[in-house]
């Protein structure tokens, strides 16, 4: 695998402040650029592809490999 390839994706919810908190502090720490941040509550999301239900993201900070 390469530097900077992307290996997780973790969904969030951008309107909740410890959400927040929490994915700024991953985003600081993920120097090698493994990780794919994902605002749920962007204008825009589309949860289909997830495999999960938008009520169910929300319900905690969710996670998934990339191939």
């Amino acid at each position: 695998m390469s530097a900077g390839a992307a290996t997780l994706e973790i969904f969030f919810d951008g309107e909740c402040p410890l959400c927040r908190r929490e994915i700024a502090m991953l985003s600081r720490l993920d120097r090698r650029g493994r990780l794919v941040l994902t605002d749920i509550a962007a204008p825009g999301f589309d949860p289909r592809g997830t495999g999960r239900d938008l009520d169910t993201l929300m319900g905690r900070i969710h996670a998934r490999t990339l191939p």
